[in-house]
């Protein structure tokens, strides 16, 4: 791998999204004597919140690495989710920074400057972090996007989103839940090569992934999309840690991918939460009217 990219890869760094920590050990392995790093931060941060170092051995994988030495940090407790600073064997919290490549407010929205710095000059992120003996964070939730569904129990939207986004099947997702719900439900862009063989092993001939109007005409199927379900939900389940009220119970499948254009997505590519259901409030309330899966 490393002669492909011509021999002289001195360092290789993620950031920007969480990467597998398989996929890292894959790139130590293959890339011997070069840096394999992953770092943490945001705009809000210029970019530099946590890194992992040369020198830090293979516990790291996982882990964003620690803070640098011209910020501080501190983990706020999230009462709501069961994080605290006292959870044993490590503290938990809301990851918060304080320095000078930390952000003095947004530009002409005093608003939002608030919510995000706090009276006393901490940028709280919106990430729940886990430190570790050795100084070092793991990003394990979000504050941000937690809703309550009927039942009362509390769930991370985003954090789901990034579980599922794990899944072969999904290119993009969005998961709804509503307050008034006691479940779930989900729009999702599939991945058209897998979607491709899933509709195959359904339909019983072949599909090409490239032919549109063949992988448009299978969305709509529902046996493809009860096994598109399936798919995704064997795979987070055999990720562990979800409880049962995390679990997406329905889902629509759609070609018509979430993008910048279409009000979506942010210029960074986040999910625009309000616009991506205003995009499909139909076929929501729909999924909603269908009986969950169990």
């Amino acid at each position: 791998v490393q002669a492909v990219l011509g021999g002289q890869v001195t360092c290789i760094s993620s950031g920007s999204a969480p990467i597998n920590a398989a996929v890292m050990d894959f790139l130590k392995i293959s890339f011997v004597g070069c840096e394999v790093l992953e770092g943490y931060g945001l705009t809000e941060t210029c970019a530099f919140g946590t890194r992992t170092w040369s020198d830090d051995d293979a516990t790291a994988t996982g882990t964003i690495g620690g803070a640098a030495v011209f910020e501080e940090f501190k983990l706020v407790d999230v009462a709501e989710l069961g994080y605290t600073s006292e959870d044993k064997p490590n503290p938990r919290g809301e990851l918060c920074f304080k320095g000078d490549n930390v952000f003095s407010r947004y530009y002409k929205d005093d608003k939002q400057t608030a919510e995000a710095i706090d009276k006393d000059g901490w940028f709280h992120t919106g990430d729940v972090a886990e430190l570790d003996e050795r100084g070092r964070f793991k990003i394990i939730d979000r504050v941000k996007n937690i809703m309550k569904l009927s039942q009362g129990e509390y769930v991370a939207l985003e954090k789901l989103e990034n579980l599922y986004s794990a899944c072969p099947i999904v290119g993009q997702i969005y998961i709804h839940g509503d307050s008034l719900r006691d479940h779930l439900v989900a729009v999702v862009v599939p991945d058209p090569a897998t979607l491709a063989i899933i509709a195959e092993e359904q339909a019983n001939h072949k599909f090409d992934h490239t032919a549109e109007p063949a992988l448009a005409a299978a969305v709509k199927e529902p046996a493809v999309v009860k096994a598109v379900l399936d798919s995704m939900t064997n795979q987070v389940k055999k990720a562990g840690g979800l409880k049962g009220f995390e679990i997406v119970k329905a889902i629509h499948l759609t070609l018509d991918q979430f993008t910048v254009e279409n009000g979506a997505l942010t210029p960074t590519f986040k999910i625009k939460r309000k616009d991506a259901y205003a995009l499909h409030k139909e076929v929501i309330e729909g999924l909603y009217a269908t009986p969950a899966k169990p």
